[in-house]
């Protein structure tokens, strides 16, 4: 077996899409923590939702 464990590369860029959505979530609802918006956190919580949903969904 391969070191990767398998794993093609849209595998590969679907996980890299993952952990940017999160990574972005992170970032906006910090800034709207930090900048008392409503509108940055509900924008991070949505980035959060969409991250977690396409780990849920696509399992390679």
């Amino acid at each position: 077996m391969s070191p990767s464990g398998g794993r093609t590369p849209a595998d590969h860029q679907v996980r890299r899409l993952s952990v940017t959505l999160a990574v972005g979530a992170v970032l906006a609802s910090g800034s709207g923590v930090v900048a008392d918006t409503m509108w940055l956190l509900g924008t991070g919580a949505w980035l959060l939702i969409a991250a977690i949903l396409l780990e849920l969904v696509y399992r390679p």
